[in-house]
């Protein structure tokens, strides 16, 4: 039946297709390393997110998987962007579908949720080639995850088309973006090109601006522990100011091929988890 008052279903629509779209706002999201803590609008503030990969879920599933995390408790979620998923062949986008993260970050708006975004280039995430681009290898002396010019080429023809569309999501530009990770696990890799790592910086700086807050990862060799309030410690005499942070609390793990299928103890990772909290920690599992 149609309604009575036909102004009734645009103006239904009006704040819906608002939450939709990133709107411009003044949000903040920083460092306060005199307190040790995050500040996001300039209060104290802690995530405890999740990782949720849009390119292992099927579309018409993202909406669920987010709504269940927001109940569960998170309030952010983790997850990167493959290079590979979305340019198959050099110059060629696929942004459609599936590869639509930008209908993924709009879900997770709905569901209420911040993001920390991890776009690489390289991943690792258990995915082929850490999501670089197989047609990278037909160039012979190419070498990857380094300063090397003909990688730098392909990697900055890739980000001036991603994150110019990823700016607009930024917390501080009314989006929901907190933070974004300069590649992964850097440190763990045996080039170690410190100029790669600040070609990279410099990239993300001049295309997405000094506002938002850049972090990178690395393996934990030296800090293995299952006692978190050891590992903090240990981690303090390196770095003794600033948040602490979790970014891969794993709750589970992956099984190799032809070994046991891998579990996880409950009592073990709920009691990490716990003792991350009582330290005031963020953590993303």
């Amino acid at each position: 039946m149609a309604p009575k008052n036909p102004l009734c279903l645009p103006s239904l629509l009006l704040p819906l297709l608002t939450l939709l779209l990133p709107q411009a706002d003044s949000g903040s999201f920083v460092v306060d390393r005199d307190h040790d803590r995050f500040l996001l609008d300039g209060a104290p503030f802690r995530y405890v997110s999740g990782s949720l990969h849009y390119f292992r879920v099927p579309r018409v599933l993202w909406a669920d998987r987010l709504f269940k995390m927001r109940m569960s408790g998170l309030n952010a979620i983790q997850f990167y962007v493959p290079w590979n998923y979305h340019e198959p062949e050099p110059g060629v986008y696929n942004f459609n579908g599936s590869r639509d993260l930008f209908a993924f970050l709009r879900e997770a708006t709905l569901a209420n949720l911040l993001v920390i975004l991890r776009p690489g280039p390289y991943i690792c995430a258990e995915w082929d080639m850490g999501g670089l681009p197989a047609w990278l290898l037909r160039n012979p002396k190419i070498h990857l995850r380094t300063s090397d010019p003909d990688f730098l080429a392909a990697v900055d023809s890739w980000f001036k088309v991603l994150l110019p569309k990823i700016y607009p999501w930024l917390y501080h530009n009314g989006g929901n973006i907190i933070s974004i990770q300069v590649e992964n696990e850097y440190g763990s890799y045996r080039a170690c090109d410190m100029n790669y790592m600040r070609h990279l910086a410099g990239l993300f700086r001049a295309l997405l601006g000094d506002k938002i807050l850049l972090f990178t990862t690395d393996g934990p060799e030296g800090l293995k522990s299952d006692n978190m309030t050891k590992t903090f410690a240990l981690l303090r005499k390196y770095e003794p100011h600033g948040p602490l942070v979790n970014s891969e609390y794993y709750t589970g793990w992956l099984d190799y091929w032809g070994q046991n299928h891998s579990t996880r103890s409950i009592p073990a990772v709920t009691k990490g988890l716990e003792n991350m909290l009582k330290l005031g920690a963020s953590v993303n599992m």
